[in-house]
């Protein structure tokens, strides 16, 4: 964690908004997710 701070890595996620939580589940069972997808609270 400290390496990632110093370095500045950062990890690659794609965003989905918690209303579109079921967009975001066909996303990712049709394999399309190629990072990391991340549900953001949108209420």
């Amino acid at each position: 964690m400290k390496f990632a701070g110093r370095s500045g890595v950062t990890p690659t996620t794609q965003l989905f908004p918690m209303s579109k939580i079921n967009d975001a589940l066909k996303h990712l069972r049709d394999g399309k997710a190629r990072y990391r997808v991340v549900l953001q609270a949108d209420f």
